[in-house]
């Protein structure tokens, strides 16, 4: 074979690629089916990263923790997005915590969707779900007040920079103790207090 010959050969190959990676960019593929594509779709690239539907909201993970005599403190957001600077395009060693906190509240609110949970009803099934004990996981090793007893945490949606849009409340946690309890509750707690005569 000639070098011209596979010169055009390649060209072939090459324009032959690009077309079924343009015929393949179907934007509303029927997940639920299996068709041909999938399997091309190892060798074709899928260029539908965010299509069809893109995130259009901004996920704010809040906490807030009941004190031992009964009061609770004021809302505290843990998810705040940082403001993004030039160095960010480069070293941005946080945005990996974001992005984890921002998929597992996602995660969350779709295992709640799939599921009919109402915030404010205590469902077991959700409770013990990955994504929940994943958020309660991480906000109970934050800094707590020092009296807190238990801590609750609350999901909210907003418009991200669209500012007029309100945020929104879409999950409500139930209340979690925080902590391990001092020697001496958890004494009196097992009975095993040793009383003095």
């Amino acid at each position: 074979m000639s070098r011209k010959t596979a010169r055009h050969v390649l060209y072939g190959v090459f324009a032959s690629w690009f077309g079924l990676t343009v015929v393949g960019q179907k934007l509303y593929r029927d997940s639920s089916k299996t068709s041909v594509w999938d399997k091309l779709y190892l060798f074709i690239p899928d260029w539908r990263f965010f299509a069809p539907n893109p995130g259009i909201h901004d996920h704010h993970l809040l906490m807030r923790d009941k004190l031992a005599d009964g009061t609770v403190t004021g809302w505290q957001e843990y998810s705040k997005v940082e403001e993004r600077t030039l160095l960010h395009s480069v070293w941005h060693p946080h945005r990996r915590a974001e992005k984890a906190v921002f998929d597992t509240s996602a995660e969350l609110l779709r295992f709640i969707g799939q599921h009919g949970h109402l915030s404010g009803n205590a469902d077991p099934t959700v409770q013990l779900s990955v994504p929940y004990l994943t958020l309660l996981s991480h906000l109970t090793s934050r800094k707590h007040h020092p009296e807190a007893v238990q801590t609750q945490f609350l999901i909210a949606v907003s418009g991200g920079y669209e500012v007029e849009d309100e945020p929104t409340m879409v999950f409500l946690s139930e209340f979690h103790s925080v902590g391990t309890p001092p020697a001496a509750q958890r004494a009196e707690a097992t009975g095993d207090v040793q009383r003095t005569p």
